[in-house]
C-alpha cells in the first residue's frame, strides 16, 4: 500500500500538470460533450452551451486548488452559479439542472478512471487513487448541486416577481405563436403591440464584463438608433439580453447606418427584420437568434450581424456539408492561398450588396471605379462565367468565405 507521502507526491504533481490550459480543455470536451449529448436543450442553446463550458472549467479549477489541501471544503466558483441562474431565466425546471450533475458524474468517473489507468510503477496503485478521487468528486459534486439548487430558485423567485413574472409570460407566448390580447400585451409590454418591431440580441462572450448594466447600457444606445422607439428588454441569460424597438411605422433602412457607426465595446449585437404585430415580434426575434446562433459558430463574423443580410447563409448554415461542397463548386476560384484574391471577394460582395452599380460599389469600397471594374473582371475570368449568370448562389458563396474562412 503506497504510503501517505506517496500519495501526497502524486497528488502535487497531478495538481500541477492537470492546471494547463490542454488538460482543462481536456476535461470539459469530456465532461461537457456526454452533458450536451444528454440534454438537447443545452446543446441547441449557444449561450447554455458557453455557459456549461464556463461552469465546468471553473468547477475544475476550484476542485483542484482543493485538492492541495488535507480537508475538503466546497468553493464553488461563480460561473457555476450563473449557468443555474441562467437555466432559471430560460423557464427550465430544477431537473434540468439536476441531469446536468447526474451526468457530470459519469464524465468525471471515466476522465479519473483514465487517470488511474495511466498511472506508472512509481505511483500510487491505481484503485488508492481513482478512490481517492472519485471520493473527493463525488463529494464536491453533491455538495454543489445542495447548493446551486438554492442559486437556482433564489434566481427563479426573482423572475417571477410581480409585473416582471408576467412580461416573461407574455415574450413566451408571443415567441411560442399563441393568441395574446393586444391591449393586455400593450399594457404589459409598456408598448403598442400592434407596432413596428425591430428585435435584436446583445450578448457578450467576456465573462466579466458580460453584467446586465452592460448589456441594457448596448441596447439603450442601439435603440437610439430608432428615433421616437421604445425598448423592451428580456434578461435570457448571464451573457445575453433579447430586446425589441417598437416605432409608429417602419423604420427606414438608414437605421442600420447609425448602428454601424456606434462602435459598442465588449459586446455582439445579431438584427431580425424589422415587422409589425405580434407575428413581427416573434418573426424578428427567430430572426436576430440565428444570425446570433451563426455569428457564433462563425469565427470570422463581425461584431454586428444582420439577419437581412444573411439570411440565405443562415438557411443554408443548417446542412453545411452541401454548403460547404457549394461553396467549393461556385467559388473555389476565388479562394487560394494568394492574398490578391481577397480584395476580389470583397469588391464582389459590394458589387452585389449595391445592386450591381460600378460607381456606388467605388463609394462604398472607397476605390476608384477602374479598380472595382479590373476585380470585377478577374473574378469573371477567375469563375468562368459572367456574374450576373448565378449571381444568387456566388453571393452566398462568398458570404460564406467571409464569415467562416476570414
Amino acid at each position: 500500500m503506497a504510503s501517505n507521502q506517496v500519495m501526497d507526491d502524486w497528488v502535487s504533481r497531478f495538481v500541477h500538470d492537470s492546471s494547463s490550459e490542454a488538460a482543462a480543455d481536456y476535461f470539459v470536451g469530456m465532461v461537457d460533450d456526454e452533458i450536451m449529448r444528454a440534454i438537447p436543450a443545452i446543446a441547441d442553446d449557444p449561450i447554455l452551451v458557453a455557459d456549461l463550458h464556463s461552469s465546468t472549467r471553473g468547477q475544475w479549477t476550484s476542485w483542484l486548488n482543493n485538492l492541495r489541501r488535507t480537508e475538503h471544503g466546497l468553493e464553488l466558483p461563480n460561473q457555476a452559479a450563473d449557468l443555474a441562474r441562467s437555466l432559471a431565466r430560460r423557464g427550465m425546471e430544477v431537473g434540468v439542472l439536476l441531469k446536468v450533475y447526474l451526468t457530470a458524474h459519469h464524465g468525471v468517473f471515466a476522465f479519473l478512471s483514465e487517470v488511474a489507468d495511466r498511472l506508472g510503477e512509481n505511483d500510487p496503485a491505481p484503485d488508492h487513487v481513482l478512490k481517492f478521487l472519485w471520493g473527493r468528486a463525488d463529494r464536491w459534486m453533491d455538495e454543489s448541486i445542495e447548493a446551486l439548487i438554492e442559486t437556482f430558485y433564489e434566481e427563479r423567485e426573482r423572475v417571477l416577481e410581480g409585473n416582471r413574472a408576467r412580461r416573461a409570460e407574455l415574450v413566451e407566448e408571443l415567441l411560442a405563436g399563441r393568441d395574446v390580447d393586444a391591449g393586455d400585451a400593450a399594457r404589459i409590454l409598456g408598448q403598442p403591440l400592434l407596432h413596428w418591431h425591430t428585435s435584436f440580441i446583445v450578448w457578450s462572450s467576456e465573462v466579466d464584463r458580460a453584467t446586465p448594466e452592460l448589456l441594457r447600457t448596448c441596447a439603450e444606445q442601439i435603440a437610439r438608433c430608432l428615433p421616437g422607439g421604445a425598448l423592451f428588454t428580456s434578461l435570457a441569460g448571464s451573457r445575453d439580453l433579447w430586446c425589441w424597438v417598437t416605432t409608429p411605422s417602419e423604420p427606414d433602412d438608414t437605421f442600420r447606418d447609425r448602428l454601424a457607426e456606434l462602435g459598442l465595446e465588449g459586446v455582439r449585437v445579431a438584427v431580425g427584420i424589422p415587422s409589425a404585430g405580434a407575428a413581427g415580434f416573434r418573426s424578428g426575434h427567430l430572426e436576430a437568434r440565428a444570425a446570433q446562433q451563426l455569428a457564433l459558430a462563425a469565427p470570422y463574423a463581425p461584431r454586428l450581424v444582420d439577419y437581412r443580410a444573411i439570411e440565405m447563409l443562415c438557411l443554408a448554415a443548417e446542412r453545411p456539408e452541401a454548403l460547404e461542397r457549394m461553396v467549393q463548386r461556385e467559388v473555389g476560384a476565388l479562394c487560394g492561398p494568394d492574398r490578391n484574391l481577397a480584395p476580389i471577394r470583397e469588391t464582389v460582395l459590394a458589387y452585389f450588396a449595391c445592386r450591381m452599380n460600378v460607381e456606388a460599389t467605388a463609394r462604398q469600397l472607397f476605390v476608384h471605379g477602374n479598380t472595382v471594374r479590373y476585380r470585377l473582371a478577374r473574378a469573371e475570368e477567375l469563375l468562368g462565367h459572367p456574374l450576373a449568370d448565378r449571381s444568387r448562389q456566388v453571393e452566398l458563396a462568398l458570404q460564406y468565405v467571409l464569415y467562416f474562412n476570414g
